[in-house]
């Protein structure tokens, strides 16, 4: 019998093929048998019978009201039609899991958003409507910072403040919550806010234990921030392949575990951790990876790295003037950190002293030019804008004392500028002259009349004289609490020019307002893009009077590395948006290498998506350049059906071969006549228990169809009669090489921009093989392909159920 995918099957009946595998799934339709994962439906399969009228299956595909708390939301922030359907459409999903218990029950759901473009606006519709729609309470994860637990809870109060005025919704922080809860109090739709920390986690737990809230609410769980702090593995002591769950990530498992009515959403910008995980479900572990991704998207006036690193190659664009190159001297002088025994070079005296900072010509010159640009773009916005503060951010490295030097070096500029004499007047003269003439080319570029240089020369000393300029370190919870504005969620300007000097602090959650400038002084090696993003406080919503006299500060190195950051994230949400990872397999870029710095220094050069311990449990597969890819390890079903089913898939690639051009060693074939064949492959092949490097047929079809994305073609290559071992010559390792050196090397000349599907025949009479004939299938990466990884299903380790300290 012929057999046809559900991707087949839901394009020639006109639906999804996630509905195709549900009426598989229902027995709805006769004759399919599954292979792994993988439905195959006959070839003459009959679509089932629709009795529902168009209007009904409207309402059942949406599955959700639209009651007093949506509309509500609605009326109060006039959500775009994109936002709103972003909103229903992770609603649906959420109603879908509470209510269809199924396999894939309890895969999150990811709002995937951009840094600082207003994901809290999208998940507190969520809540409004899931309160609509069965749900009854909401728990929010904030960020291990109190700042922030008390932001949110404000925010919440405000987003929710008729409904509790009408008693209908109760706001609480979780470490706060009163004994001896009323049975009405608790019938209320609730609202439960914690920090990702293991005494407010535990507190929660046993808030639902001691109410029997488990038995009595549906719950949403929302996780702000998802790929930080409550993900994470840490490798058991002499063990080989078994890991713990960090401390707050197996306290987050836990709670997801308590309740059963429970759907989890996780809410962030940066998701790459998040799809590297497997798939895995036990009793021990939920599910991390997400099931679904619904985008969130920005609002107008929205400035991210499109603007700051795509934008700005163009020499037609604004955008152009924002980036600032700084030395590599520079940079190593102030992200340099201190070590035993010794000091970072800012405060080695030998290479930098600080009384000198504003007649140094040597050192620290793009430092002092950002602070000048700062102070000279704030006076000039403010000739029209008289009361408005701006800010200015100076991002180091993660040790305190880095935080304060700089912190030093800026107060000291400042001090001599306002101490001036005649021998330093003219060096700030010509700083100014400096920084005028920059800022003019951005702010007339943008429309705008720049004010004469006497006029803004007034403005700059009186904002000097008048300490218009405030200088703030933030490096701890406690700073930031004193420094946050509760109402706003926003860091609070002291005065007109505000500086903060500050590194990890200032970055998840935190919104700098106003902010026209930035200087990024870190030095990675191997950047992570998670956390570089996450550090791209300069991103947000900016009209265009902040962005013409805004400057970024960072080396021709990084800004190149966050160029390409910028267009691996860029790819990753086009491919999101074009529904190519719709199998649930994730292929994220990553780059490695070595280049020449400004000195002709060749530097080692690393982008990788994330923290190596968030994905310490995923068997990560890298794609590359000729990359192989290919089931390795595996047993054939018996003879009397392998032999029959490869018969067949010989004569299909027969009639595939009829359109192969003469003298070619391939043929050019649509990626969407293999499909049937790959699976017809795979139906003969089981995977051995003690493989890890079998490619599951879905994760193989995968890998195909994103190769092939952009012209949905693949050259076939097919050779019969072959007969290798299942085992190397020394009979322990698995046979990983079907082809030969010569047809490798060959297939990888032509593989320029097309990927090579290789299938070996093999006649089953070599060890190993039980006489079981069968296909070796082998995806080729074409050489114009970037470096992506990728996680296969299954764990590559084991999950404890304790932590031990």
């Amino acid at each position: 019998m012929d057999f046809i995918t559900t991707k087949e099957a839901a394009e020639r009946w006109g639906i999804s093929q996630r509905r195709v595998a549900v009426l598989c799934e229902q027995g709805r339709i006769i004759g399919v048998k599954r292979t792994g994962k993988t439905w195959l439906l006959p070839q003459d399969a009959i679509k089932p019978e629709d009795g529902r009228t168009e209007t009904e299956k409207q309402q059942r595909r949406i599955n959700i009201d639209f009651g007093k708390y949506y509309e509500a939301k609605k009326k109060m922030h006039s959500y775009t039609p994109a936002l709103q359907q972003c909103i229903e459409e992770a609603c649906r999903y959420c109603v879908e899991n509470l209510e269809a218990y199924s396999e894939k029950t309890g895969q999150p759901l990811m709002l995937l958003g951009y840094i600082q473009s207003g994901k809290t606006r999208a998940f507190t519709g969520l809540m409004a409507l899931a309160f609509d729609n069965k749900f009854d309470m909401v728990i929010i994860l904030t960020k291990n910072s109190t700042a922030l637990v008390k932001q949110t809870y404000k925010r919440m109060r405000q987003e929710f403040r008729k409904e509790i005025s009408d008693n209908e919704v109760e706001v609480f922080d979780i470490m706060n919550v009163l004994d001896g809860l009323t049975d009405y109090e608790l019938e209320k739709k609730l609202v439960v806010i914690s920090k990702k920390e293991h005494r407010n986690l535990d507190k929660i737990s046993n808030f639902i234990t001691y109410y029997t809230l488990d038995q009595r609410k549906n719950c949403l769980i929302i996780d702000d921030e998802a790929d930080t702090t409550g993900i994470g593995f840490t490798k058991v002591k002499d063990t080989e392949d078994e890991f713990y769950l960090r401390k707050v990530a197996s306290k987050v498992n836990a709670l997801r575990g308590t309740l059963r009515g429970c759907v989890f959403v996780q809410v962030t910008a940066t998701p790459y951790a998040l799809y590297l995980q497997p798939e895995i479900e036990s009793d021990i572990t939920k599910p991390i990876k997400p099931k679904r991704t619904v985008l969130v998207p920005p609002g107008e006036n929205y400035i991210g790295g499109d603007y700051y690193f795509l934008y700005s190659k163009d020499d037609s664009h604004p955008a152009r003037l924002i980036f600032e190159p700084v030395s590599e001297e520079e940079n190593e002088l102030v992200s340099d950190q201190k070590r035993k025994n010794k000091k970072s070079k800012i405060n080695d005296r030998r290479t930098f002293k600080i009384e000198n900072i504003l007649t140094d010509q040597t050192h620290l010159s793009v430092f002092k030019k950002g602070l000048m640009n700062f102070v000279v773009g704030g006076c000039v916005l403010r000739m029209t804008n008289k009361n408005t503060h701006y800010s200015y951010v100076i991002h180091t490295a993660t040790q305190k004392s880095s935080h304060f030097s700089l912190e030093a070096v800026t107060r000291e500029f400042f001090k001599q500028i306002k101490s001036r004499d005649s021998a330093t007047q003219s060096i700030i003269d010509s700083l100014l002259r400096e920084s005028y003439e920059d800022i003019e080319k951005s702010y007339t570029e943008y429309g705008y009349h720049m004010p004469e240089f006497d006029v803004l020369e007034e403005a700059f000393y009186q904002s000097i004289q008048k300490d218009f300029i405030s200088i703030t370190v933030v490096n701890s919870d406690k700073e930031m609490d004193a420094i946050l504005d509760e109402d706003t969620g926003e860091l609070r300007l002291r005065s007109p020019l505000s500086i903060f000097v500050g590194g990890q602090v200032l970055d998840r959650g935190v919104t700098i307002p106003r902010m026209i400038g930035f200087y990024y002084g870190r030095n990675p090696i191997t950047m992570q893009q998670d956390t570089v993003m996450q550090h791209s406080r300069m991103f947000g919503y900016r009209d265009k009077n902040l962005l013409s006299v805004t400057r970024f500060y960072t080396t021709r190195r990084i800004y190149e590395n966050m160029t390409l950051i910028t267009e691996m994230d860029k790819s990753l949400r086009e491919n999101i948006e074009n529904k190519t990872f719709e199998d649930g397999i994730y292929f994220l870029q990553k780059h490695s290498g070595v280049r020449r710095d400004e000195r002709g220094q060749e530097v080692r050069d690393a982008v990788v998506p994330c923290a190596p311990s968030k994905i310490a449990l995923s068997d990560v597969v890298l794609l590359k350049p000729y990359a192989r890819i290919l089931p390795i390890g595996f047993t054939p079903i018996p003879k009397s059906y392998a032999n029959k089913i490869s018969n067949d898939i010989g004569k299909r690639l027969a009639a595939l071969e009829l359109r192969k051009e003469q003298g070619s060693e391939v043929t050019r074939v649509n990626v969407d006549d293999l499909t049937q064949i790959i699976n017809l492959t795979y139906s003969i092949l089981e995977s051995d228990e003690e493989s890890s490097r079998f490619v599951p047929v879905d994760y193989f079809l995968s890998t195909l169809n994103y190769l092939s994305r952009k012209k949905r073609e693949v050259l076939l290559y097919t050779r019969r009669g072959r007969h290798i071992s299942k085992y190397k010559t020394n009979g322990i390792a698995y046979q990983d090489a079907p082809d030969t050196g010569y047809e490798l090397k060959m297939l990888r000349v032509l593989a320029v921009d097309t990927p090579v599907l290789m299938l070996i025949h093999q006649d089953g009479t070599a060890d190993g093989w039980n006489g079981s004939e069968f296909w070796w299938p082998v995806i080729i990466a074409q050489a114009s392909e970037k470096t992506t990884i990728f996680a296969l299903p299954d764990a590559d380790g084991r999950v404890r159920d304790e932590w031990e300290v």
